[in-house]
């Protein structure tokens, strides 16, 4: 006979809709238990073990229940470990950290780890809570790249994705070829014209380790670049538009 099992686990609050008049349903993402939906009993009620009430975005230590034929665990306590309240004074850092956690909402399934991409949201939502006013559109940049490679999707950028040859001088983006491609090898479908400085401003996003780019952060050439590509790629990847993509940071809507 299946028996509940109590365990603890770090969690960042990607989801929270309220269920009856002092409860909610809240969405976790979690390193090594993945997405989990959780009923938080008695949420809104005083009380120590969720704080009046789970906020979005939240980041901290989530104490659950997990319970034999059901749909959602239960969610006894959550205890707040770092104070992210900038996410909420600002209205671009709002807009970023909406954006993160949609992603993350898309990208995280329930039961499957990835620490990967959990520490890559963690960081960045750490990083917009205290972000100079105007820097948000380079953390955004920062965690569409390492969030791609976290799932299996980063694009190719070192050599074009078709042929395999060497790109010297700049390149096209296509998301449809996965990657950066010579003018004669590109498939059919809108692509990105990168320069040989926005390329390599690129390929950095996705392999800098994260004390290289505070100490070197990309200059907003760099930042519009990414924006243009990871416009073009991510809703290729999702096969959907995410909804926050439209006020982001950084967002140039180019013709062509």
């Amino acid at each position: 006979m299946a028996r509940s099992h109590r365990y603890t686990s770090p969690a960042i609050v990607m989801r929270v809709r309220p269920f009856g008049e002092t409860s909610q349903v809240v969405h976790l993402a979690t390193p090594d238990h993945g997405m989990i939906s959780a009923l938080a009993k008695g949420a809104h009620r005083p009380g120590p073990e969720l704080q009046g009430g789970v906020a979005l975005a939240s980041t901290g230590e989530a104490h659950l229940l997990r319970r034999p034929r059901s749909e959602m665990e239960l969610l006894n306590r959550f205890r707040i470990l770092e104070d992210l309240r900038g996410l909420r004074q600002d209205l671009e850092r709002f807009y970023a950290a909406c954006h993160v956690l949609s992603l993350l909402r898309a990208w995280m399934k329930p039961m499957l780890p990835n620490p990967a991409l959990f520490g890559a949201a963690l960081t960045a939502l750490r990083a917009l809570a205290r972000a100079p006013r105007g820097s948000a559109g380079a953390w955004i940049a920062w965690f569409e790249a390492r969030a791609l490679a976290a799932t299996g999707h980063r694009p190719l950028l070192e050599a074009c994705a078709s042929c395999g040859g060497a790109v010297e001088g700049g390149a096209l983006f296509s998301a449809p070829a996965g990657g950066v491609v010579h003018r004669h090898c590109a498939p059919p479908g809108p692509s990105h014209r990168l320069d040989a400085a926005s390329l390599a401003g690129l390929v950095r996003l996705y392999t800098a380790r994260l004390p290289d780019l505070k100490r070197e952060p990309p200059t907003p050439e760099v930042v519009r670049a990414a924006r243009a590509v990871h416009d073009q790629f991510v809703p290729y990847v999702l096969e959907r538009r995410p909804a926050s993509l439209g006020p982001l940071p950084g967002r140039t809507v180019t013709r062509r």
